[in-house]
């Protein structure tokens, strides 16, 4: 009966082995995935930090692009409205001289038709 007493006790003294083994390695494990955690959360706040940072310079760098973009439109726009007012003013010279010789060129014309309608209608007309 001693030996079957000997065998428990030491089947015992493994099992109590592989119990504090086993409880070791979960402690373990369990501060390995604390640690990693830790780190994740680190780098996923790096990353994020990068990629504000990225953003920000992006978005600066659009706007000065579009503040670029404005103040050329913004000439442009100056640019048109002195095309227009020169225009305008060309218009106001030009186009009374212009009317004028159509009219001059269109008086001959006008009055032959005048001349035929009152010779339909039985008016002499005197000429100049």
């Amino acid at each position: 009966m001693d030996t079957g007493l000997s065998t428990v006790r030491n089947l015992l003294w493994i099992l109590l082995t592989i119990t504090l083994l086993s409880a070791a390695s979960n402690f373990y494990v369990a501060k390995e995935l604390s640690r990693n955690s830790d780190e994740m959360a680190l780098l996923r706040e790096y990353l994020e930090k990068q990629a504000m940072g990225n953003l920000i310079t992006q978005s600066e760098e659009l706007q000065k692009r579009m503040d670029s973009l404005n103040q050329t439109a913004n000439g442009m726009d100056a640019k048109m409205m002195e095309a227009q007012d020169a225009f305008v003013v060309r218009l106001q010279q030009e186009l009374p001289k212009m009317m004028d010789n159509y009219i001059q060129s269109r008086v001959p014309m006008a009055e032959r038709r005048a001349e035929k309608e009152a010779q339909k209608h039985g008016v002499t007309v005197p000429q100049q």
